[in-house]
Order: structure tokens, then sequence, then C-alpha cells
């Protein structure tokens, strides 16, 4: 790099076009930098009157200009023309020009001929946009304008800034006069095919539309208002809306001063039109919030001194985050029902019958809304027959109070797949990025930037279609799957004694789900029947039978009794191992520690006296042994081995025990692990109770201090029943094959134990954990090394939240197992049971609804491809009012050319979105492969909720220059039954 700040070799061989010696000029433009004599940088710089010129001087390169170089460049004519008439104009001496480069001063003539277009119309001939129509002195590149919108629109760099980094690429040193041009480039940094003009635009007609939404006579089929109900929901119009309060707009300049050069043509409302609506209602109060989000929004709307807007607006559909056209506006006062109202009226004019509407706080806008919507205009009315389904988004359903969380959720709105209704959040997160630049803005600038940004952002998720909807249809296929067995897993697992209920719950739901104004079925009811000192007291009674000595004189019965004793052994050993990893005891739990060994040593001494009557051969088996085993420490009892059959080899046990005794452990081990089942279920749901109680009623330190041993002696309970399980299925396991069984009795991990109501961390709340945690002083790395005071890692794996993440929750195994335990003393499932089971048929729905929609919006992004393209079609023979005047040849070519290039561009996008079956052949998936769960309900109409649902997904190609599908194909298949 250094070398090209010198001449380098080639200037010893002459100048690179005649040979000429010791030339002295290269262009930083043109290719290679070799050098050149003036005569020859002249000529080739004819026509190229931006390029930037050296000349070596001094002994150093020094910048110059074509206008150095004595070249005057002529307009209107071939290159190396002169006009004739060219003396008659205006002359142009330092002519500034704009481009990518830099700022150049150049010499310029225009042509002076007979017909000659005017001045303006000869610098846009050769792609300079002048600064004005009026004797213009300085102009942009048509290049250069591209290139700073596209800046502004992906990286939001203002003109202001990118005028400046011309200036420093032209005067890095601060040498020179540079002409100051800033405010005529802030004027130029700114629908020929209508046979009306540009006048005849109508409102939102400049606005990119959603392809895969709804719009009849464009995508959907015919006869779709005549669908059945169980089809019809395909077909809604899903739209999500919400205030943004960072878009602030200083009162700066004027309309006057600074007009919108497209009053409601996009995506900003007519403003006239708009403040005319709003006026009426200037003593309107804000809505309501029945939200925790009180500190926020006041931080939102405070300091409104000096400002024209507080904020913006805006309507976008909830499916794929496209700004709806004329759902945006400026907001003067925080959100009021008036600006929302009016901004929702942007579904004007559709025709679908159903629309589901997601708002923050649409539980307070929707109360009367149809009486607002009666007083509006009549032409921002809404049809009649539209049906309007509220619903809040599921992020912000959280803080609402219990009342909202039913009607108002999308886990449990049937028809509306995974939607989750915060897409207009997330185009507040993009648009945030220009909101300081934005905010300074007069309000035509302001309109008018807004437009664009959102322009470009539904742009960019046009042009993005065939991946987005390809990556939703790869998530959902799994998803699917995984919910629709997971569901019918819990179904089986209840419907032995239970059909009768299911039936009830089923019809519950049903009706919940064609009327939601009633009582939740998805809300866990209120239990204030017990409370913590119950919990405490049950907690000790169940220690208590743990721990007292009760074993030894079942030995004088039956085999059974001596075996139920080695098991009770077993499980104090279990116990009081736990207790003797108990880090920093105190001298309180140190005797209850040697009391509890000196009465399981008392317990094994007289289990040894009669164990040999049901195990003859331990004796001498034992004595056979290599190495020898471990006889044990009397001082720590909890580590003699207590031996049952199943802690012998497969091939000794009938020689070392008596007939029938493998036999019978392995019933009391089945039963033993059921029952450490229902005891780890018992102990969750009280985890669940005591988690509630504590945050609604626990405050202070004292309390706080009790509830937390109250809390670590239930986890104590939930910690010694999964040991007791961990232990049977292991016994289970050696006494048994590996068979259907352990589909039912499986593996229990540390993630299994979770409670209904808790679910797993996912990588982002982990990392956040981590984070806490080393902004406390603690290690916040995988491998940390922090104990708890049983010696054991700390991991934090479950959240206690249920709303969030409900969608793609998975209900541990656990509860799928050995419910018929857990009645309550009617005979009845327990209620948690009920919401549970319903909470997973909704997932089920949900992500089956999520395949038909991804899918159906495919075909609806096909055939909106197909219609503008018969669209633009239309258009390749453009047509003139009679008014207006005739077109030329030159500009007829130019409209054909634009409308061909769109027609192409729509041809294109259809076909490589399309489904090519030498490429990619549909894929089967088969949901549920449970015959029997049909047949439960076979009577009462749920048959079509279990039956086995086959999809056919034609899965969309890719970009189909960057993508091959054939890979896609072999990622797929891990999924695919």
């Amino acid at each position: 790099m250094v070398r090209l700040e010198g001449r380098g070799a080639w200037w010893t061989k002459g100048c690179a076009q005649c040979k000429e010696a010791n030339p002295t000029w290269r262009c930083e433009d043109c290719f290679g930098g070799r050098m050149l004599c003036m005569s020859c940088v002249i000529e080739r710089h004819r026509d190229k009157p931006l390029y930037l010129v050296q000349e070596w001087e001094a002994g150093f390169f020094h910048p110059r200009t074509t206008r150095d170089l004595g070249v005057v460049y002529q307009l209107g004519h071939a290159f190396g023309e002169q006009c004739e008439f060219g003396s008659l104009n205006r002359p142009q001496r330092g002519f500034v020009v704009l481009d990518n480069n830099g700022i150049h001063t150049i010499d310029i003539e225009f042509c002076g001929c007979l017909g000659a277009p005017d001045e303006t119309n000869q610098l846009l001939n050769v792609g300079w946009f002048p600064a004005t129509v009026k004797e213009p002195a300085t102009a942009t590149t048509l290049s250069m304008l591209r290139r700073l919108h596209k800046l502004n629109l992906q990286a939001r760099l203002p003109a202001y800034d990118f005028y400046n980094t011309l200036v420093l690429l032209t005067n890095t040193a601060g040498l020179k006069k540079m002409p100051h041009r800033l405010p005529q480039f802030m004027n130029m940094a700114g629908c020929a095919h209508h046979p009306e003009g540009i006048v005849a635009t109508e409102q939102g007609g400049l606005a990119v539309h959603c392809r895969a939404c709804p719009q009849p006579g464009i995508n959907l089929p015919e006869g779709w208002e005549d669908a059945p109900p169980e089809v019809a929901w395909v077909y809604r119009l899903l739209v999500s809306e919400d205030a943004n309060f960072k878009m602030k707009g200083r009162d700066r300049s004027s309309r006057d001063k600074d007009p919108t050069l497209g009053p409601g043509w996009a995506y900003m409302v007519a403003n006239d039109q708009y403040l005319k609506h709003l006026v009426k209602h200037v003593k309107e109060d804000e809505i309501s919030h029945c939200v925790s989000f009180a500190a926020l929004w006041l931080a939102n709307n405070k300091r409104a001194k000096g400002l024209r807007a507080s904020g913006v607006g805006s309507v976008s559909c909830s499916r794929h985050q496209m700004f709806r056209p004329l759902g945006t506006g400026d907001l003067q006062k925080g959100e009021r029902y008036s600006n929302m109202d009016y901004l929702f009226s942007s579904l004007i004019g559709i025709t679908v019958l159903t629309a589901v509407a997601s708002y923050d706080i649409a539980c307070q806008w929707s109360r009367k809304f149809w009486t607002r919507a009666a007083a509006m205009p009549n032409e921002l009315k809404l049809p009649t027959w539209l049906n309007i389904l509220f619903k809040v988004s599921k992020f912000h359903l959280l803080p609402h109070v219990k009342e909202c969380h039913g009607p108002y959720s999308f886990n449990y709105t049937k028809g509306v797949g995974h939607t989750d209704g915060e897409g207009v959040e997330r185009n507040w997160s993009w648009l945030n990025w220009a909101a300081r630049s934005i905010s300074v803005m007069g309000p035509g600038s302001r309109e008018d930037t807004i437009d664009d940004l959102c322009g470009f952002s539904n742009w960019k998720k046009t042009v993005d279609f065939g991946n987005s909807l390809l990556r939703k249809m790869v998530l959902a296929i799994p998803q699917a799957m995984m919910h629709s067995r997971a569901f019918h897993a819990f179904t089986e697992g209840l419907r032995e004694g239970h059909e009768e209920e299911l039936r009830e719950w089923e019809k519950i739901v049903r009706a919940w789900e064609a009327d939601p104004t009633g009582e939740s079925p998805y809300e866990y009811p209120t239990v204030e029947a017990e409370t913590m000192a119950d919990v405490m007291r049950r907690i000790s009674e169940e220690d208590h039978a743990r721990v007292a000595a009760n074993g030894a004189a079942a030995l004088q019965v039956k085999p059974a009794a001596f075996l139920l004793a080695e098991i009770e052994i077993e499980e104090n050993q279990q116990t009081v191992a736990l207790e003797a990893k108990r880090r920093n005891r105190t001298t309180i739990q140190a005797t209850s520690l040697q009391r509890q060994r000196t009465l399981l040593l008392g317990k094994i001494s007289k289990l040894h006296d009669v164990q040999g009557q049901y195990m003859p051969g331990l004796r001498e088996w034992g004595a056979q042994q290599n190495p020898p085993l471990s006889a044990g420490n009397n001082a720590k009892p909890e580590t003699i081995i207590i031996y049952l059959p199943s802690a012998l080899p497969a091939d000794q046990r009938e020689v070392v025990c008596v007939s029938g005794l493998a036999r019978q452990e392995e019933e009391l081990r089945e039963a033993q692990a059921r029952d450490a089942l229902r005891d780890l279920r018992r102990g969750l749901r009280t985890r669940t109770f005591a988690h509630r109680f504590k945050r609604k009623h626990i405050s202070g330190q004292g309390m706080y201090t009790k509830s937390r041993s109250l809390l670590d002696a239930i986890e104590d309970g939930i910690r010694d029943a999964a040991s007791r399980y961990c232990v049977a299925r292991a016994a289970l396991l050696a006494l048994r094959r590996p068979g259907e069984w352990t589909g039912e009795l499986r593996e229990l991990k540390k993630e299994d134990i979770r409670g209904m109501n808790e679910r797993l961390m996912n990588d982002e709340e982990k990392e956040e954990n981590r984070t806490a945690r080393a902004l406390a002083g603690l290690t916040g790395d995988e491998d940390d090394n922090e104990l708890n005071e049983y010696g054991e890692r700390v991991d934090l794996t479950v959240l206690f939240n249920l709303e969030t993440g409900e969608g793609r929750r998975l209900l541990s195994w656990i509860w799928h197992t050995g419910l018929l335990k857990d009645e309550v003393e009617d005979g009845k499932l327990h209620p948690d049971i009920r919401v549970e089971w319903m909470k997973a048929r909704a997932r089920a729905d949900r992500w089956r609804e999520e395949l038909i929609l991804v899918e159906e919006e495919m075909r609806r992004v096909l055939e909106f491809c197909r219609w503008k393209e018969r669209w633009w079609t239309e258009r390749l023979e453009p047509s003139r009012a009679p008014e207006r005047a005739e077109i030329g040849p030159e500009l007829r070519e130019g409209l054909r050319a634009y409308a061909l290039e769109q027609a192409v561009r729509e041809h294109t996008w259809a076909a490589s979105w399309s489904t090519n079956d030498e490429v990619l052949r549909p894929i089967e998936i088969e949901l549920d492969d449970d015959d029997d769960a049909r047949e439960l309900f076979e009577d009462d109409g749920f048959e079509d909720e279990l039956e086995e649902s086959y999809f056919f997904v034609p899965l969309l190609l890719i970009l189909f220059a960057y993508v091959s599908l054939s890979r896609l194909c072999l990622f797929l298949l891990p999924f695919i039954d």
C-alpha cells in the first residue's frame, strides 16, 4: 500500500497509452492506476467528469480535478459533439456534482438547440438529479442517491452524516475551500403507470402489501366465504396494534415549509383528515391500563413539552410483521382511543369475515369498540359483517389480571396457530434505530421517512418469504409431532377408569372455546383450605412415619414382609445418607443424625438375624466373591449393603434365595416405583402451592426465613422421592429385562423433576442466569463448583413461571404415569391434572394449526405472485388520459421496460418458491399413530381431535440461486416418522 503512494514501476516505461516519457498523471478510479501524460488523461476523461485524477509534482501526488485539466462537458449531445447554440445558454462554470467518491466542481454546457429539453431534464438524462428546477447549479448522481437511500434504510445513516462523509472524502486535510451544498443536498434526498398520473394515486396505493395475508380476489380460492367453520379459520386476517413512544417528533419547522410529498399514499395516514378527526376528541382520556407496565408507560410519556408527536401508533399483520397501508400515525398524547381506533380503520375495504386483533391492552380497548366504531366517519367505518376477536400479545399478557389470561390468550384461541402477536414490537425494535434522526425532522420529512422505512421493512420481508415460510415449516413439523404425541400419551395415561371425566373435560373446554366469557378452564383452582401450617404438619407426619421403626415386627409374618422390611431399611439408609451429606450441621441436626443411625443399625442387626431364613445361600455366595464383599461400617450404617434378590446375579438368585422371593421383590419394586412417583408429584404440587403462597403473602425477613425453611423441607421430600424411584427402577431393571414397562417407568433425569407449571430454561435464560450470578459475585460458568448444603452442584434448570413459553412447554413424563393414584377423595382426578390436560390439548392444536396456516400462506404467496405478474403484464402497453400529454417513444419504452421487469420478477419468484417435484417431493407427516386413543371418544365427537392426521407439506424452494433443497431434505429426515 505504501508503494501505491509512489509512481510504481510503470512510469519508467512512459505513458500507458502513447508511451510518452515521464508521464505525471494517474486516475484513482481507473483500473490499475497506470501513469498517463496530460493529453492522454484528458482524452480518457472526456466522458468521465467525476473521476478523481492526480498529478505527480514536487515528489508526491497532488489531487486534481477534470476542471484543472480544462475539460468542459457538453450535455444534450453525443460524446465528442459540441452544441452550436451552447453560448446562448447560461454559462455553467463551477457546477457542483455530489457523487459516491466525493464532491466535484466541474464545467458544463447545456444544449441550446431548438426543441432541446430544459436544463432540469438535461441533467436527469445523464443521471444527475438537480437541487432545483430553476437555474440548477448543483446536482447529485442517481447512483449516489440510491446508495444513500439503502444506507439510510439498512444502516439508518442520516443524510447529514452522509454529506459530511463526502466532504471528508474530498477534503481530508481541510485545506481546500469546499462549496457548501448541505441545504441543497437535503432537498434532493428525497405512479408513473397510472393513466391519470401521480395525482390519481390512491390512499395507501404505494404500500408494499403482505402477500401471505388473505386478500380476496387475489390469493383466496373461489367460494372461500362459504367454507364450513372447521375450515373457515384459515381465512382469518391476523393483525397487531401498538404504540411506540421512542418515535417522538419535535416541534420543528411547519407543514408550509416542509410538506409531505405523498400524504396518505403509503403507511402514514393523511395528516389533514387525521387531525380533523382527532380535534373532536381533544379532551379524551388515555386508554386505562390493567397491566403492570405503569412505570415504563409513565417514563415514555413524560417530558412531552416541545413535541409535535409523543410517538407513533401502528397496525401490522401478526403473522408476518408487515406494516399495514394507512396503519401508522402520530400520537399527540399517549394512547388514546381516537388515535388507535383511527389507525385500526386501516382494515376498511377488507372483505374477510373474521379478524384477530392483538393489542397489549386489548382488554380495555375492546370495551365499547363497536360503539366507537359506529361513531367514526362514514369513510372509516368497518364493514358490519366483520367479526373481530380481541387478543393480548403473549409477552404482554403475563402482567394482566388473572381474568384476562384465558379469554385474551393466543395459546387458547382456536385457529391462530403459533401466532404470538408480538410482531409489531419487533418492528419497533428495528425502526427505533432511526428514532433520533427522525425526531428532529420537520413534519413532512418525518412522515416521508417513516413511510420509506416501513416500505423498506415490508420489501425485505417480501423478498425473504421463500426463506421465512420455509423456516416456519421446518420448525412446525417436529413441534407438531412432539406435542401431538405428548397429548396422546397424556390421554392414554388418564383414560383407564376416567373416560367419563375426560369426556366431561372435553365438553367443558369446547363450550368455553365457543363462548370464552365464562370462567377459564385453563386456570388452576385457587386452594385456600390448606395453609402453610397444614403443609408443615403434613410434612412432619410423613417424616415421622419414614423414620419410625416399624419393619422388624413384619419379619415374623411371611417372605413378602421380609422384603418389605428390607426395602424400608434401604429407604431409611438413603434418608440418613442424604442427611449425612449436609454441610455445616447444627448441634441439633448432628444429634438427630446420630439418633437415626442408632435406630438404623438396630434394624439392620434384626434383619441379619432372620435373613438366613429367606436367603439361605447368601453367606456361602458372599464367601466365594473375589475381592471379598465389604461388610460396611457400623459407625455409618447407611453404608452397610442390604442384599436383596435384585442385588444378586440373575443366575444365582434361585440358588441363594428361597423360591419365589425374586418374583415377590419384582412386584414390590414396581409398587415402590409407582409410590415414589406419586410422592414426587405430590411434592412438586406442594412446591407450586408454596411458591404461589410465598409470592402472595410473604413479606419481611422473619416470615421469609420461616418460608425458606419450609421450602427446604419440601425440596428434601422431592429429593427423597426421586431417589427412591431411581433405586426402585434400578432394582426392577435388574430383575426384569427391558421391555414395554420401561416406556412407562422411564429413567428419571434431573430435568424431568419439574411441576406442571414449571418449564426448562432455554439457552437465553440460562445465559442471563449465569450473567446475574457473575454480577452477584458467583461463578457464572457451566462448570462452576458452587455446591448446595448437600454437596450437590447448584444448577437452576427450571422456572416456575407458567405463562411465558407456554406454547412450547412440554409436560414432564412423570405426569403421564400412574395417575390413578393421584385421585382426590371423591375418586376424581386432581384439578391440576385437568388443567394440564387441557393445556396439552391446546398446545397440540396450535401446532397442528400452525402447519396448516404455513402451508396456506405458501399457497397465498404463490397466488399473489401470479396475480401481480398479470397486473404488470396488463401495463406493458402504457396509456394516458386524454387531457395529458401524449407519451413519447422514449418514455413509452421506459414504461414498458419497467413493467416488464416487474412482471419477470414476479414470475421468477413464483417459479423459485414453488415446489419442484424433481428436486423435492412432498413430505408425509404422521402426527398421531395412536389408534386406541381414537376409540375413547368415538361417540362424543372427539375422534376428529385424536384421529390420525396426515399433512402433505409442499415445502417451498428458497431462492434458487443460493440454496440446494436436497440438503434441506436430509436435514428434515431425523424429524420425520
